[in-house]
Parts: C-alpha cells; sequence; structure tokens
C-alpha cells in the first residue's frame, strides 16, 4: 500500500510533464486537431496528446508499484493491450487511419485482456430473476464485444471538453468506492488511471494555472480510458462477493445510451454505424442550450446521478433483476427525451424570437 501513495502523486506529475514536454512539440509531429469541420466547436488547433500523456503516467506509476514486487502476467497483458491502442490511436490522431484501423487495434487489444490477462466476463449474475446467468463457451467473444463496445462508447462520446474524460472518472471513482475492501487489490490500475485524468482534465478545460496547455485526449485518449474501465469493470465483477455485473450498467450509463442511440439512429437511416454525425447528445443539448459547459454540467449531473444509484443500490443489496429491468427503464425513457430535445430547441428559439419582437 505503501508503494501506492508513492505512485499516485509520481503518475500525476509525470502526466501532467509529458504535456508539457510535448505540447509545444505537437505542431511539428503533426499532432494537431484543427477546426474546420462540421462537427468541431473548437475555434484553434489543438494538440490531441492527452492519452499520450495519460498512458506515461499510468506507466510511471506502475514502475514505482512493481519495484516492490514482481508483476503479474495477467497485468503486462492488460497494459500491451493499452500500448495497442494508444499507438494506433496516436498513429490514428496524425494520420487519419479511420474507423477500420481503431476497430482492429480494439479487438487485439481486447483479446490480450481476455485471453492474457484473464478480464473475462464468465456471469452476468441474476439478471432477469430466474438464477445466475452464466456465458459457458460465449464468455470469450460476448467479452471481447463488450470491450471493443465500450472503447468505442468513450471514443465517441468525446465531442465537448471534460466529457469523456470526467465520465470516465465518475465510472473509475464509482468502482473504486463499491468495490469491497477484499478485492481492493483489484483497483490499483483504475487509482493510477484516476489521478492521471485529473491533470488531464485540468489542461482541457484550461483550468487556472493550466491554460496555456490546452490539449485533447484524441483517439489514443478516448479510447484508451473506455479500455481501463472496462478492465475494471470486469476484473471486480468476476471476483466472488464482488461487485455484481449490472452495476457496470449504471457506471457508465451515459456512453453507453449516447453510443446505442446514435448508432441505432444511423443504422435505420442506412448509413454506417461508425459514420461521424452530430446528433449525439452532447451536440442535441448544445444546440438547445447554446452553451458547451452548460451541456457539461447536464451530462455530469447525469452520470453522477447514475453512479450514485449505483453506490446505493449495490449498499443495500437490491437484486440484479430489478436494477436490470430499472436500467432498461431509464434507457427507454432516455431516448423519448433524446428524441424530444431538437422540438424543445425549436420551441425555445420560436420562444426567443417572440421575446425578441416584443423588445424591439
Amino acid at each position: 500500500m505503501d508503494e501506492t501513495i508513492i505512485a499516485l502523486p509520481i503518475a500525476a506529475l509525470t502526466t501532467a510533464s509529458v504535456v508539457y514536454i510535448l505540447h509545444p512539440l505537437a505542431p511539428r509531429l503533426g499532432l494537431m486537431d484543427h477546426p474546420g469541420a462540421r462537427r468541431k466547436i473548437h475555434a484553434h488547433a489543438v494538440a490531441p496528446i492527452g492519452g499520450l500523456a495519460i498512458f506515461a503516467g499510468l506507466l510511471a506509476g506502475l514502475l514505482v508499484v512493481l519495484t516492490q514486487g514482481r508483476p503479474s502476467a495477467g497485468e503486462g497483458f492488460g497494459l500491451l493491450g493499452a500500448a495497442v491502442l494508444v499507438i494506433i490511436g496516436g498513429l490514428d490522431d496524425r494520420f487519419d487511419l479511420g474507423y477500420r484501423a481503431r476497430l482492429l487495434a480494439q479487438a487485439v487489444a481486447a483479446l490480450l485482456l481476455v485471453l492474457g490477462a484473464g478480464a473475462e466476463l464468465r456471469g452476468l449474475g441474476n439478471l432477469f430473476g430466474y438464477g445466475p446467468v452464466g456465458l459457458g463457451w460465449l464468455s470469450v467473444p460476448f467479452t471481447v464485444i463488450a470491450i471493443v463496445g465500450l472503447i468505442n462508447a468513450f471514443n465517441m462520446i468525446d465531442g465537448i471538453d471534460g466529457l469523456a474524460g470526467s465520465l470516465a472518472l465518475i465510472a473509475l471513482t464509482g468502482l473504486l468506492l463499491a468495490t469491497p475492501e477484499h478485492a481492493a487489490h483489484l483497483t490499483q490500475i483504475q487509482l493510477l488511471a484516476v489521478v492521471t485524468l485529473l491533470p488531464y482534465l485540468a489542461f482541457n478545460l484550461e483550468l487556472p494555472g493550466f491554460r496555456k496547455h490546452k490539449i485533447f485526449l484524441g483517439d489514443a485518449g478516448s479510447m484508451l480510458i473506455g479500455y481501463l474501465v472496462v478492465w475494471g469493470l470486469i476484473d471486480t465483477s468476476q471476483t466472488q462477493h464482488s461487485l455484481p455485473p449490472v452495476v457496470a450498467l449504471w457506471l457508465v450509463a451515459v456512453p453507453l445510451m449516447d453510443t446505442f442511440a446514435v448508432m441505432g439512429r444511423r443504422i435505420r437511416k442506412g448509413h454506417s454505424p461508425f459514420k461521424a454525425d452530430h446528433h449525439h447528445l452532447h451536440h442535441l443539448l448544445m444546440r438547445t442550450t447554446g452553451s458547451p459547459r452548460k451541456t457539461l454540467v447536464i451530462m455530469l449531473s447525469f452520470g453522477v446521478v447514475m453512479a450514485l444509484w449505483a453506490l446505493i443500490t449495490t449498499a443495500m443489496g437490491i437484486p440484479d433483476y430489478v436494477l436490470f429491468y430499472m436500467a432498461i427503464l431509464v434507457f427507454g425513457c432516455y431516448l423519448m427525451v433524446q428524441a424530444k430535445i431538437p422540438q424543445i430547441h425549436r420551441a425555445l428559439g420560436r420562444h426567443r424570437s417572440r421575446k425578441k419582437r416584443r423588445i424591439l
């Protein structure tokens, strides 16, 4: 435990240091996200080096921890999967490789995590109220699909400052708080992920003292944080007497619901589910509120409420199937509200126009 306490500030300081080192080099390296596309709202080119900085901090913290003991093979394979995502994501940020390269990297990382690190969903708990649901021979393919799905969920929701990183922070913090003390050995990497996210968010949100080095996560970062979250969720939900698997749905409710809704809409319209558009929840809310920061507060508030519900219900011992059916109900309500947002936006626009005419 002592080495973990030392590792945490080292991880955070390494993340910040890498930002300071890479930020002036990013234009020469071609690592710049330029404005211009319809979906992009930033006015100036920004360096998408957040993922590289977070990964560097994570490695630095783990090196401190490993000086006190031999690393497990599982951790090694898990980190190798993270490295694959960071490398391919970084190349995608530089050369725009496309979604096929990202999907391949995600599949490779998922297989390393499942087959190498042993992070495997073997059961889903008493999901329907008729006894525990075991996956049997479907365990590996189901886990790979779940890992790739959640990585993409965080990758796709990374559309405004602070959103993907803060949602990952909420999920990881909820995970750490919900994990029983006897399973604390599973939380080391998640603790390091939390402390490396903090300096990233300070730079990304341009908090006082961090305003001259604005950065984005980039594909490397958004895929990495999704991977770290799903790694933690699988590890802590498959340990005996640990976190019920269904709680994961609540901890990552916002990115999951947004991704399912957007991809479903694209498929219904005959488009590729991976074709970027401006129909994510944060796009709809920005058109309604007129402010990225207000949108961020609304979405993070929703994420915090979902995570708190997960913690409270876990402590109360509410049955898995109740939580699952409630999650389905919340998702249905989410779809209905999201469908109404454009109408709300138009109604607000008409109201503002009438108000302006009365003033004139």
